[in-house]
């Protein structure tokens, strides 16, 4: 669809501009698609040391840059993020600011580059910086040291801090994140069966089961109890997060504990689904639509899975 768009607006260019300028127009158009394609393919490689062979390649390829070197300072704290080459001196920098918290910086060599490919590297530059912004941001997402001590996955508290600065990046790259509750179907009974010991194991058991079925770069917070949040960044679409969760369930379902009676242990578990920014653009307004589906799932009985669906405000109850 887009490169149809693309297409028709080249076809509309050659009656409006001057024929002699309409090849660089239309090159300007082309480098721009290239760029975005590329942005687009940076966001759904989830390792970082691929993230910069793609960039290398791209510079080398694009603007017969061989060596680059980048450089991130978050908080007044320095580092080197990746190095191409030994040099030590480059004749250009590029820095892009992060709001108030800092800044990445590109140091490279351009001076064999025109002009206009010389606006094409800032704009190719820009675009990607924000791109490697957003995986130091998951990164740290990943590796905070907030985490629940029970189950080592994020507590809620370090999930709301992370979100603040995660949220308004997913809104201004159009990125979906799919949200689900999941709640162990009468997880107090386990406790009072089986001593708060094997509970804890059991929530230990359940935890390492969701990290091992989501990717790297999704996120699983502890909610308390026996509940817990997943959020699946970058996901496709609803039908590929309600996909996940079947996944979910179908594994804990399957996952046991021996009891001290040698008996094997299973619980199943219902999960609430909601879509950002589908559902809402607040990331708690979403939470709350996702554990408002959770709640439609327990009342269905165990081991459910219900997508929230906005209620009709129109219609009338007359009994």
């Amino acid at each position: 669809m887009i490169e149809k768009q693309y297409k028709t607006l080249i076809n509309e260019l050659d009656d409006i501009v001057d024929k002699k300028h309409i090849n660089q127009v239309k090159k300007v158009i082309e480098d721009l698609t290239r760029i975005n394609d590329f942005k687009g393919e940076l966001l759904h490689t989830l390792d970082i040391d691929t993230v910069y062979k793609k960039i290398t390649i791209f510079l080398s390829t694009n603007f017969r840059i061989f060596n680059y070197k980048v450089v991130q300072n978050i908080h007044n704290i320095e580092e080197i993020k990746f190095q191409s080459g030994n040099k030590e001196k480059y004749t250009y920098t590029f820095a892009h600011s992060i709001n108030e918290i800092g800044h990445i910086e590109f140091f490279l060599d351009n001076d064999h580059l025109e002009s206009f490919d010389k606006v094409y590297l800032n704009t190719f530059l820009d675009e990607i910086t924000s791109v490697l912004y957003m995986k130091y941001v998951l990164s740290e997402l990943q590796n905070s040291i907030y985490v629940d001590h029970l189950t080592k996955l994020k507590n809620r508290q370090s999930f709301d801090e992370d979100m603040k600065g995660f949220i308004p990046l997913a809104l201004r790259e159009k990125m979906h994140l799919g949200v689900l509750i999941v709640n162990i179907d009468r997880f107090r009974a386990v406790n009072d069966e089986h001593g708060t010991k094997f509970g804890d194991d059991f929530l230990r058991l359940y935890a390492s089961v969701i990290k091992e079925v989501i990717r790297s770069s999704d996120i699983a917070v502890r909610f308390g109890g026996g509940e817990f949040l997943v959020v699946l960044v970058n996901v496709l679409d609803e039908d590929k997060a309600l996909e996940i969760a079947q996944k979910i369930k179908e594994r804990l379902t399957e996952t046991y504990l021996i009891t001290s009676n040698n008996d094997h242990f299973k619980k199943t578990v219902c999960i609430g689904v909601s879509m950002f920014p589908q559902d809402s653009s607040d990331i708690n307004e979403v939470i709350k639509k996702a554990e408002m589906a959770l709640v439609d799932a327990r009342d269905k009985g165990r081991n459910n899975i219900v997508r929230f669906i906005e209620p009709d405000n129109g219609e009338i109850d007359l009994f």
